[in-house]
């Protein structure tokens, strides 16, 4: 074997064995993608310390303070259970089907309890609902619609969202809680 043989073999290994190591470190939590949603009020399973006026100037500007909070990529909100759902979006539009985890699926990795929730879209619009009547409801954290993932600038990064098509009891149900490019939600 030649010397340029076993350099190219020593650095392929080298190579293979950190993208192993890097791939094993993220799992582990140590490294993650942009976080996309946080989870902020009553819970337990925090990821991430107070808020901070000078690093947090989103949620300080849409008047979002927190003592702990759970944080979510893209990676983990889809490495939790997802459900399918179909429904018209807007209200007598046509049908499409979203994916996601349910609401009460990511409330429960945080470790979230209480009776109202508040979720906060990047424009700062919120809306403040029985925590129970969400779920319910069957209330979905839409990741996808129609098997294409959410981009900031569409409903993105996530989007409420109910089985309206499916539950002859949401058929009438009005657009109001369907809230769109969700980033925050806090229980109480």
């Amino acid at each position: 074997m030649t010397i340029v043989t076993r350099l190219i073999l020593t650095v392929g290994f080298l190579c293979s064995a950190t993208l192993l190591l890097a791939e094993d470190a993220w799992r582990g939590g140590e490294f993650r993608g942009t976080v996309i949603l946080s989870v902020s009020g009553n819970l337990t399973n925090a990821t991430r310390a107070a808020s901070d006026e000078e690093f947090d100037k989103f949620f300080i500007y849409n008047n979002i303070t927190f003592d702990t909070a759970a944080q979510y990529d893209y990676s983990a909100l889809a490495a939790l259970p997802q459900v399918t759902v179909s429904a018209d979006f807007p209200m007598g539009g046509p049908l499409v089907s979203f994916e996601g985890p349910t609401l009460e699926t990511v409330l429960k990795s945080a470790g979230a309890t209480g009776e109202t929730v508040t979720l906060t879209a990047l424009d700062g619009y919120a809306i403040d609902a029985p925590l129970q009547e969400l779920i319910a409801m069957g209330a979905v954290v839409a990741l996808k619609r129609d098997g294409i993932p959410f981009a900031i600038g569409d409903f993105g990064p996530t989007q409420l969202v109910f089985p309206r098509a499916e539950r002859d009891e949401l058929a009438e149900m009005n657009d109001d809680w369907w809230i769109w490019s969700i980033y925050h939600i806090r229980v109480e």
